[in-house]
């Protein structure tokens, strides 16, 4: 094949050519500052171009691929020893699904550029230009990530995000609006578990003034409010059954009327969603609609959790450090050795929003210097196993003294107040504690738990 490798370094260039050449293909130089470099390409019988992101001050690779995409199907791989969220973002929506990160080995180059001899061609994507923020990780953790959100910031296909909580789903929602041609317009996030189900139509269609008893002033809709902007719709699979009627037939129309209205509206937006819930399982159990899901979930986003990416926890604490630094005007210059390696040991069941808490804690007890384990006190119990801490505190509390009624009953009422922290919608920890809703809420109130109001 004809390659053409554009990098600024001139020993990148040579590598990459006499390992192209090995093995049998025709490889042409460049270092990114040509005049009509893109016509240069496009009359050379390029068959492939191999670019990398950082070619200097004026241009980047993103640049190159940017232009070249107006006039040619070129497929393309993207070298890069710099992979931020911004630019593997932007490969992705520009069509480029092959990152090859530097540094390399000829095995890593040779299996990506082969298939392309096999004429195994990628297809191009329209471009809307929009910075995101940051989404931190690893290379091997994020490519998948960063590449999906590239897909969905390029159509208006619903998206379904999920992942635990604590995950960063709303920050994934939010990268996609960002990255999308409606990122001028509104991000507008409804918190579907927060909602109960008589105020569920009116909170996202909107209600007209005396449209009922305590509508004393008219309410524009969350759906309306967003115009052309993205409707992020948050734990998803707690919408009671007749919600979801509700907004199936939204989706399925597009349009909606406020409530004690007299005419329909076209809803202008798209929708992300998101949920911490197995929708499948909701979906055998019967609680949760089939064709609502297919709804949502025309493009998937699977986020790990912090279990599963725990390779990433140096360069997250390293992150949190320096917002730390900046947000809290603290001088924190690291983390030591031990510290860190009792972090990657613990389990982090608020996956990157308790590992964020933890280590803001901590720098605010150190003030300066260097993060040592006593600085995560308040945090300290790191028994992987909760119930050894569970435990631990029952032991402590009859060493004390304290009579077993009293520690019964206390442990009872802070698992209800736990579970309902959890869970705040009724219906559904009535559901997962096996007990009828009005005993849930009797027992909430006898706790001081629940309010009406």
């Amino acid at each position: 094949m004809r390659i053409a490798v554009i990098d600024d370094q001139p020993d990148i260039r040579y590598s990459v050519a006499k390992i192209l050449k090995r093995h049998g293909h025709e490889s042409i130089a460049f270092d990114g500052t040509e005049a009509e470099l893109c016509e240069t390409l496009s009359s050379q019988g390029i068959e492939l171009l191999i670019v990398d992101v950082q070619l200097g001050v004026e241009l980047s690779g993103i640049d190159i691929i940017r232009e070249l995409k107006k006039t040619s199907q070129m497929p393309i791989i993207l070298m890069t020893a710099y992979t931020t969220a911004q630019n593997m973002i932007e490969a992705s929506k520009l069509g480029v699904q092959n990152i090859l990160k530097k540094p390399f080995d000829e095995e890593a180059l040779m299996e990506l550029v082969a298939p392309y001899e096999e004429h195994a061609k990628e297809e191009a994507s329209p471009v809307h230009e929009r910075d995101g923020e940051s989404f931190i990780g690893s290379y091997e953790t994020m490519k998948e990530i960063y590449r999906r959100i590239g897909l969905a910031a390029n159509n208006d296909l619903s998206v379904l995000v999920h992942g635990q909580t604590g995950t960063g789903k709303e920050l994934i929602a939010g990268l996609i609006h960002q990255n999308s041609s409606r990122a001028k317009h509104p991000f507008v996030a409804l918190n579907c578990a927060a909602i109960p189900l008589e105020l569920f139509e009116s909170q996202l269609f909107g209600h007209e003034k005396g449209s009922f008893t305590s509508a004393e002033t008219q309410h524009v809709g969350y759906a309306e409010q967003v115009g052309e902007g993205t409707l992020f719709l948050d734990e998803i699979g707690e919408l009671e059954p007749l919600a979801q009627g509700k907004l199936l037939r939204f989706l399925e129309t597009r349009q909606f009327r406020r409530m004690g209205g007299k005419e329909d509206k076209v809803f202008s937006g798209r929708i992300v969603s998101a949920t911490n819930i197995d929708l499948r399982e909701k979906i055998e159990a019967k609680v949760f609609r089939e064709d609502l899901y297919f709804r949502l979930a025309m493009l998937s986003i699977e986020v790990p959790s912090l279990k599963e990416r725990a390779q990433d926890i140096p360069i997250l604490v390293s992150h949190f450090i320096a917002k730390a630094n900046e947000s809290l005007h603290v001088e924190i210059a690291g983390i030591s050795a031990e510290t860190l390696e009792t972090l990657q040991r613990r389990v982090w069941s608020g996956n990157i929003r308790e590992l964020r808490n933890a280590v803001f804690g901590a720098c605010l007890n150190r003030q300066k210097g260097m993060l040592k384990v006593k600085d995560f006190a308040q945090k300290e119990s790191m028994v992987e196993d909760w119930t050894q801490q569970l435990e631990v505190a029952l032991r402590q509390g009859l060493d004390q003294g304290i009579a077993y009624g009293e520690i019964d009953r206390a442990l009872n009422q802070i698992w209800l107040k736990v579970a309902y922290e959890a869970t705040p919608n009724l219906s559904k920890l009535a559901e997962a504690l096996g007990v009828a809703r009005l005993t849930l809420r009797k027992r909430l109130k006898e706790a001081g738990l629940y309010n009406e109001e």
